[in-house]
């Protein structure tokens, strides 16, 4: 996993993480994360004051480590001069690294699927055992609350003032981090176990966006990938078992009519009355879902990566230092 990169190592190779960006790019969009938007980034662990990310291109085209370019947390501008376009948000990325320095890889999608929990109101939930990560409810930020004057109001993240706002949210000021922390510690330390310094996580790996999508954070490009892929899943689930709920149970409405003299026939004190429930998971089964699925990532990564490269659609040009020439 990218997350022994961090910390203690004998040797560190960067073109592993240009092609883990690149597959990574190529899986969130094969499996409909991403399409024409969309962007995955990792910090340097040569550098933990920078990140890597991939040039303003759409994310099914990146090819080559010249796609990748390499940028200061402090700001979000690139290391080198004349580099090739770079995304509009980059104050995402920058601004959670700089919040939490135990977050190594970020996703920020725009799924469909999770869309309508960000301007419902209604919350998503772990609905299904490969969704332990998300806890209780992922919070829904919204940019109207960190609009400045002079900001333009299209829902992009464009700077600093709004990427921080966005990063505070990962670590509400209510939320006292407990069911995170629970679950990172029941991990093997091998796998990024242990308990970490509260200060440096979020309390919640995954936040939403409302009228614009999510971002997945993880100490690992593969556990903040494999979190996007499963926060979409969740949601198309939780989606279908609401309408087929209702469809079944459907609603009545009880009552007291108003019949008197003067009556108007309406019903008062009304309450909606359904039959049924969906099922969620426990606090307990959160947890234990979660540590199951951080110790068997590698096999849907592995799974995804081969999808990817029989596909004709993406191309990589960058090979990891033990398929190369040893250097």
């Amino acid at each position: 996993m990218t997350s022994a990169y961090y910390g203690k190592r004998e040797k560190l190779y960067l073109d592993d993480l240009h092609w883990a960006i690149i597959k990574a790019s190529h899986i969130l969009h094969s499996n409909g994360i991403f399409d024409a938007y969309g962007h995955v980034s990792v910090r340097n662990p040569d550098n933990l004051s920078n990140f890597l990310m991939p040039r303003n291109l759409p994310p099914a085209l990146l090819q080559s480590a010249d796609d990748i370019v390499e940028y200061k947390t402090d700001d979000a501008e690139p290391v080198e001069k004349d580099t090739p376009a770079g995304f509009a948000e980059r104050a995402i990325h920058s601004e959670i690294y700089k919040k939490f320095p135990g977050v190594n890889a970020i996703v920020h999608a725009h799924s469909t699927d999770v869309l309508p929990f960000t301007i419902s109101e209604v919350p998503l939930k772990a609905c299904i055992h490969t969704a332990g990560f998300l806890g209780k409810i992922p919070p829904v930020w919204d940019i109207a609350s960190a609009y400045s004057s002079s900001d333009k109001k299209d829902l992009l993240v464009r700077t600093a003032t709004l990427g921080h706002s966005y990063a505070a949210s990962f670590k509400p000021e209510t939320s006292t981090g407990f069911l995170y922390q629970k679950m990172k510690a029941a991990l093997p330390t091998t796998i990024g176990g242990g308990t970490p310094d509260p200060s440096t996580v979020p309390d919640h790996p995954v936040v939403l966006m409302r009228g614009h999508g999510f971002t997945s954070t993880a100490d690992s490009l593969e556990a903040a990938v494999y979190q996007a892929i499963y926060t979409a899943e969740a949601a198309e689930v939780q989606l279908n078992a609401i309408t087929i709920h209702d469809a079944h149970f459907g609603r009545t409405v009880e009552g007291q009519v108003d019949v008197g003299e003067h009556g108007s026939g309406k019903i008062k004190s009304a309450k909606v009355k359904t039959e049924g429930k969906i099922k969620y998971l426990s606090d307990k089964e959160v947890g234990d879902a979660w540590a199951f699925s951080r110790d068997t990532m590698m096999r849907p990564w592995a799974l995804w990566c081969r999808e990817v490269e029989v596909s004709p659609l993406y191309k990589c040009d960058v090979k990891k230092e033990e398929e190369g020439d040893g250097k």
